[in-house]
């Protein structure tokens, strides 16, 4: 399957139609890649708490639309993630020390779910 790689809030449009809001457009595709579906939801819940109403809802909608997830779906994706986050460690030659602190946060938060 195609993942975007970059999934999340900033690159996703939304439009409120009479049904409600709804996803008009998914930007920002230049990162494409085959692979599985945990690296995209890992991106949008990266800070997300477990447990969270937007994960709850996220991952409601997404199995409404005909997705099947893994019941471990969850530690999937953060093992999706944690590749992702040491990959921009060690490439980010842009990052501000502020961005190099969240990304080691993110990295040791993620070992410590994984290993908990």
């Amino acid at each position: 399957m195609l993942v975007h790689s970059d999934y999340n809030g900033l690159n996703i449009l939304m439009q409120h139609g009479p049904e409600g809001c709804a996803v008009s457009a998914v930007l920002d595709w230049e990162e494409v890649f085959s692979w599985n579906r945990y690296v995209d939801i890992a991106n949008m819940l990266r800070y997300e708490p477990d447990g969270s109403v937007f994960e709850k809802n996220f991952v409601r909608a997404y199995r409404e639309e005909g997705a099947v997830l893994n019941n471990h779906w969850r530690i999937l994706s953060k093992l999706e993630d944690l590749v992702a986050l040491c990959d921009m460690l060690t490439h980010s030659n842009l990052a501000t020390p502020t961005r190099m602190r969240d990304l080691q946060r993110l990295v040791a938060e993620t070992v410590q779910v994984t290993n908990g």
